[in-house]
């Protein structure tokens, strides 16, 4: 078992957000009489946690450009996987919901936000429910009421019928009247209840004894007054009496006016969605300049000089004043026309709402007849927009009408050029032919098999295994048990509704659910749904009610087996970990805790703590300033089997240039193209300079020959946040990027370049070996091996080591040995792995064209396409192959392959990883050719030659003006007519979606579409700005211009194609528009 197994295998046994609460010391805040330390997150929240409102301070930056949490995060960001990647590559949500990650530590849960109507965190921004609860607890403790005494504090309490937690104490504690007596005789005049703010910092509510007294039954009691800091709110009604308390204007509730109502719950929650929705406005102190209301990302309330996120909009928080910002026009006017990322638009009634109402249970766009609205989650029985081949005509309403010409048509109008038996429906245990056709004869090796064109099931008079014609299904006559013969008697609306059970009956009959059958309760009058339960027949009539969810249920099973295996190695490596540390789970907070062995003769142990880096303390108790970064990287086509090594560096702006912390990162497009980077950087000092400004400086090498790439610039925009969080899209420089200089003088012993892609151009030195410092002024003897480089030094002067690609550690003294006897096959190269990646193999192979596997052992499947003479292509041609792979489960895989056509080229091969199922060939723009379409096992070789019948024709060349100019949904139901017509010999058509296929399927032969990626890759547009991999012999003619260009080969291609991008970029436009 490895460290990282122990270390894994701990943080699974950890309840996230168990532990104690740890403290953000780094700012002295005064909570008033709450104990409770300063979170990070409760920084710059918009909601005041501190009485002197230093927690707020400076934050205004962040109002202009804020998401609902704080934490913005580019779409380019947003993952398609349910997991998010630390360095290791491992990191996956499944398997480390608990560990001290990125994802776990740096995320803000905002006050704003909800479930359904309940606030979720309303008194931290913290994530964990432990803190929330702390805090709450602490508002209400007894301890805290000092100037009210146990006595009047528990008998108001009681009375009150606030605490339900009380309850069983206050029915002894109240008998005979006690509590009234207690609360006329030794309460306060005036009660608060919290004596701290309830909300934002200086909220309060109060209560007169008279108020108090005159509560009538067992009702809540609702506060008398409000109190709350007039420099903070405003908008209320002036036709009101106020009062002063505390220093505190206090208003009735129907003076601001509020609207108060029980919720039902309980009283707490029912006051905290009272003031956080209606008092929102309370929330910040008022520092608003000019420049941040002026910005489109801000909307300006009106009659005043305040200004908000346009996400606050309809987002259910009174934000503004006077509440126009909740204002249903307001609302409208962010998103006019359609959808929008902070905003939903309802396309039934063209009304727009906030999108954290979009999936939230309720529907607050309107209804359509079939009662269901655009913004709630469409469940699996609820019908789509979007249309799929497959589902057309299939006997099932997947598809939302739409109105043509007057008329509604859905996936299932139409459908008399449509065959029932089809690829998509045949054996699939639903009926989508009226008497079964695509259902027959799907069941062979079954014991009670029957001939052909029959069908199987139990007699509705015999209650014996019969063989029904197929002529007989769907004929008005009942002769299965259940009437599962005659679909129309229980007809269902979609496949994925389970069938039902028809009882026969004198007058009508019933149609029951599969629930209902078996289930000891008699629901037909000749007792038929109980009739064959106890036999072996059962689960034959069973399946034949659920046989769409067997094949899910199997599934089910043999992934409830396979966890259970999982769990009981899990408890193995726990068991032997668990020994190893502390017994106290809390001890350590969020860290790892230890014994650590002072004497192993006596046994003498001290308890330790190993802290992530987002803690610090002899018990990781307390939150560190950090910098979080997350980063996603990508090479140039021509770079992606270089191994690349990045390093990361914390500077500051002092003259000695040393790194406060940094982090080397390992990237080899072939292996990392997936990966998203997430780690941090930490300040040398504690707390950091607030003086100093900070940034990142990140140099760019190739691992191999520790060449310089070039060096990128992240300024760090907010200093004022304890953690702060940056998003980097870094592109490695293409490989015949010159590296821009700023100067031709040297300054001290360095060399002045320019940042890569700064827009302001800045500067800085690269220091030569052996100098450091702003000007490379500095001398320093790193420690470095010296086949190596030193990137730098730490403030403690340690050397920035970048070791070649056989040498690892903090100097690069150690040795890798995975790749030295090469386990890589076919003239591939082997690559050591990242020396701290604990999940990945020791070593990886870059495979040539033709081979793939784990060392490259497996030989591609090619097609090679002999290239006719006929055919003329110019020196710049690209072939494209298009792969397409179906999986089992009726997935499939697209890939796309285009290699370079040479002058006097006579073939040309294209390589997949994975069998030939279905081949196209684009030689010309929209020129497309099918070159293999079969399902079984294909050949490791298929030689090809260009055959104009296996030519893809467009629509308009086999259907008339009438048909190709029709909708898609009415168009696409006479696709099957043109691979019916067998004397035109089609293989293969397309549209602007879908690419059709001519199959044969038994005695017929139909077509068989997908949706086609025709439009270009946003890889392609690296084809027509760069040279392909693959080189021509001209290329290298004496009379060549690349010769002649020498070092501005990229400049004469960015020139030569300049046509083909704005053609391409033309493309990409339409495309969009047609989405």
């Amino acid at each position: 078992m490895t460290l990282n197994d122990m270390i894994r295998s701990y943080y699974s046994q950890q309840r996230y957000g168990e532990e104690l609460l740890t403290c953000y010391t780094h700012l002295q805040c005064n909570r008033g009489s709450i104990p409770v330390c300063l979170d990070w997150t409760e920084i710059c929240d918009e909601k005041i946690d501190c009485m002197d409102e230093v927690d707020e301070k400076d934050c205004w930056p962040l109002m202009y450009d804020r998401c609902d949490n704080g934490q913005c995060v580019p779409s380019r960001f947003v993952r398609n996987v349910p997991h998010f990647e630390d360095l290791d590559r491992s990191d996956e949500l499944g398997n480390e919901y608990n560990a001290p990650t990125v994802l776990n530590e740096d995320t803000v849960c905002s006050w704003r936000e909800r479930s359904g109507k309940q606030f979720l965190f309303p008194h931290t921004s913290s994530c964990r429910a432990q803190r929330q609860k702390t805090i709450e607890q602490a508002m209400f403790a007894d301890k805290l009421e000092l100037s009210l005494g146990d006595k009047c504090f528990l008998a108001f309490q009681c009375y009150s019928n606030i605490s339900a937690d009380n309850d069983l104490r206050c029915a002894t504690f109240c008998q005979n009247e006690t509590c009234t007596r207690i609360i006329k005789d030794m309460c306060p005049a005036i009660v608060y209840y919290p004596s701290v703010p309830i909300a934002f910092g200086h909220i309060y509510f109060a209560y007169t004894i008279e108020y108090i007294m005159h509560r009538k039954g067992r009702e809540q009691l609702f506060p008398e007054y409000i109190c709350y800091n007039d420099q903070l709110c405003g908008g209320f009604s002036l036709n009101a009496t106020v009062i002063r308390l505390r220093n505190s204007t206090c208003r009735h509730p129907e003076d601001f006016p509020l609207s108060v109502s029980y919720n039902g719950i309980d009283w707490h929650s029912t006051y905290i969605q009272l003031i956080y929705t209606q008092l929102g406005h309370c929330s910040q102190p008022r520092m608003y300049h000019n420049f941040i209301c002026d910005s489109s990302n801000m909307y300006q309330c009106k009659n005043s000089s305040k200004c908000i996120p346009i996400s606050y909009v309809g987002d259910g928080i009174r934000d503004c004043d006077y509440y126009d910002d909740e204002d249903q026009s307001t609302i409208d006017q962010q998103c006019p026309t359609g959808q929008t990322k902070r905003f939903f638009y309802c396309r039934t009634n063209k009304k727009c709402i906030h999108r954290n109402q979009v999936k939230d249970g309720i529907c607050d766009c309107p209804m359509d007849e079939y009662g269901m609205c655009d913004d709630e989650k469409r469940d699996f029985h609820q019908l789509q927009q979007a249309i799929i081949f497959a589902e057309i005509c299939d006997r099932s309403f997947d598809l939302r009408p739409m109105i043509i010409n007057g008329q509604s048509h859905t996936d299932e109008t139409n459908c008399e050029h449509w065959p029932c038996n089809n690829t998509y429906t045949r054996c699939d245990g639903f009926w989508t032919c009226p008497d079964g056709a695509d259902e027959v004869d799907c069941h062979r090796k079954r014991t009670h098999y029957c001939p052909h064109y029959h069908h199987r099931c139990i007699s509705a008079s015999t209650y014996q295994w019969i063989c029904l014609p197929i002529d007989k299904a769907n004929d008005g006559r009942i002769d299965c048990l259940g009437g599962i013969d005659e679909p129309m008697l229980c007809p269902v609306k979609n496949r994925q509704e389970k069938s039902k059970f028809y009882c026969k009956s004198v007058h009508s009959g019933i149609c029951l659910s599969a629930q209902h059958v078996c289930d000891k309760v008699i629901h037909c009058e000749n007792g038929d749904d109980e009739r064959l339960c106890n036999t072996t027949m059962y689960n034959s009539l069973w399946n034949n009610l659920l046989s769409s969810n067997r094949n899910f249920d199997e599934s089910i099973l043999s992934k409830s087996a396979s966890a259970q295996l999982s769990k009981s190695k899990g408890k193995k490596i726990t068991a032997q970990f668990m020994s190893m540390i502390s017994k106290d789970k809390n001890y350590c907070n969020r860290g790892l805790p230890l014994r650590v062995v002072l004497n192993s003769q006596t046994n003498v142990t001290r308890q330790s703590c190993l802290c992530p880096p987002s803690y610090y303390g002899d018990y990781c108790q307390y939150q560190s300033q950090r910098v979080s970064i997350t980063m996603n990287i990508t090479a140039p086509a021509r770079s992606r089997q270089t191994l690349f090594v990045l390093v990361v560096l914390l500077l500051d702006d002092t003259s000695q240039r040393l790194a406060h912390s940094y982090e080397q990162l390992s990237y080899l497009h072939v292996r990392d193209k997936d990966v998203q980077y997430n780690f941090y950087l930490l300040y040398s000092t504690r707390p950091k300079d607030a003086i100093k400004q900070y940034f990142i400086h990140i140099d760019i090498y190739e691992k191999t020959t520790l060449h310089y790439k070039g060096s990128k610039l992240i300024r760090l925009q907010r200093p004022f946040l304890p953690v702060e969080r940056v998003l980097i899209r870094l592109n490695i420089p293409h490989i015949h990027n010159i590296i821009q200089t700023c100067s031709n003088e040297q300054h001290g012993y360095g060399h002045c370049l320019r940042y890569l892609d700064d827009p302001s151009n800045a500067t800085f030195y690269q220091c030569d070996q052996g100098w450091i410092g702003r000007n490379c002024n500095i001398r320093y003897n790193g420690t470095c091996r010296s086949d190596s480089l030193c990137a730098g030094a730490t403030t403690t002067y340690r050397s920035i080591c970048v070791c070649p690609s056989h040498k690892f550690g903090s100097q690069c003294f150690l040795t890798k040995n995975s790749c030295q006897h090469n386990p890589c096959s076919n003239r591939s190269v082997c690559i050591p792995a990242d020396e701290r990646s604990t999940s990945q193999p020791s070593y990886v192979c870059i495979c040539p064209e033709g081979f793939h596997g784990e060392r490259c052992e497996i030989p591609d499947y090619q097609i090679i396409l002999i290239l006719q003479n006929n055919l003329t292509f110019s020196s710049q041609q690209f072939v494209h192959f298009y792969f397409i792979y179906f999986f089992p489960n009726g997935k499939s895989l697209y890939s796309k392959k285009s290699t370079r056509i040479c002058v006097n080229q006579t073939s040309v091969i294209g390589y997949s990883s994975y069998p030939l199922h279905i081949t196209l060939v684009e030689l010309a723009a929209n020129q497309y050719y099918l070159i293999s379409n079969k399902k079984g096992e294909s050949p490791v070789a298929l030689v090809y030659q260009i055959n104009l019948s296996n030519r893809c024709r467009s629509i308009s060349e086999i259907f008339s003006d009438n048909i190709t100019r029709m909708p898609v949904i009415q168009r696409l139901k006479y696709y099957h007519l043109p691979c019916q017509n067998r004397s035109s010999n089609l293989s293969c058509f397309y549209d602007e979606v879908h690419m059709c296929l001519c199959s044969d399927f038994g005695d017929s032969r139909l077509a068989n579409c997908h949706q086609f990626k025709y439009f270009p890759y946003i890889g392609d547009l690296e084809l027509l700005y760069h040279p392909s991999e693959r080189v021509c012999p001209e290329d290298y003619l004496s009379n060549s211009s690349l010769i002649s260009m020498g070092n501005c080969m990229p400049c004469m291609y960015i020139g030569e194609r300049f046509l083909d991008v704005f053609i391409l970029l033309f493309y990409l436009h339409i495309f969009h528009r047609i989405q």
